[in-house]
């Protein structure tokens, strides 16, 4: 005898219940397998770093195995499967396998490279940076790329069970940089507090601050000076 329109209508009822929950279970588990991929990445160099992910300033962790100068060093990234790994020591081939980071919204005194002389402070600014980072876990927030390929992030770091400080902001702090004032600056809405900061080390003569008249010139001037 065939079937009532009332219980073909209670089947067509249960088949769409039924297919509305496979479709929510996948797409929980797509959810969750992407999570589990980004949670699972890990970033070789900073060609690996989506623009996606700068627009979104998604963190990332990573150890300090190299500072080039004082404002800018190489993060090795160490996604959460890989916090208690082992971190490669430095050595050849840090391009391959590192992200070169520039410090956002600071421009420290310019070593020496390509023929053209320090500046003075530069070796300063360099030792002052590896001490606060280097070997250490840092935090890396992806503002922007430079045209150099280099990601612009602020890195933050903890000494001890000390509060969280911002290598830029002790750079600044230490008298050894300058806000960046050039293309593509970014502050992070700090502007305002990190002028303050400068301001300070301005008047307490500390790191350039305190050079002698005639021999302070700006990572800025020094760059258009030399190119």
């Amino acid at each position: 005898m065939p079937g009532s329109d009332k219980d073909t209508a209670l089947s067509y009822h249960h088949q769409l219940l039924l297919y509305g929950k496979t479709a929510l279970y996948l797409g929980i588990g797509s959810s969750l397998a992407f999570g589990l991929y980004w949670m699972l990445k890990r970033y070789q160099t900073s060609a690996d770093i989506s623009e996606r992910t700068i627009k979104s300033q998604k963190l990332f962790h990573g150890y300090v195995i190299d500072v080039s100068d004082g404002d800018t060093l190489r993060v090795y990234h160490t996604p959460f499967w890989s916090w208690f790994g082992t971190v490669p020591e430095k050595k050849r081939g840090l391009t391959k396998y590192t992200i070169s980071v520039r410090l956002s919204c600071v421009d420290a005194p310019e070593v020496a490279h390509f023929g053209k002389p320090a500046q003075p402070l530069s070796a300063e600014a360099k030792d002052f940076l590896a001490k606060q980072v280097l070997g250490k876990r840092v935090c890396v927030k992806p503002l922007a790329k430079d045209q150099y390929g280099r990601l612009v992030a602020s890195v933050t770091y903890r000494r001890l069970l000390g509060p969280r400080k911002d290598a830029a902001h002790e750079m600044l702090r230490a008298g050894l940089a300058t806000i960046y004032r050039g293309g593509n600056a970014q502050y992070d809405g700090q502007l305002s507090k990190l002028e303050k900061i400068e301001a300070a080390a301005k008047k307490s003569k500390k790191g350039i601050w305190g050079l002698k008249k005639g021999q302070y010139e700006s990572p800025a001037e020094y760059k258009r000076r030399n190119k």
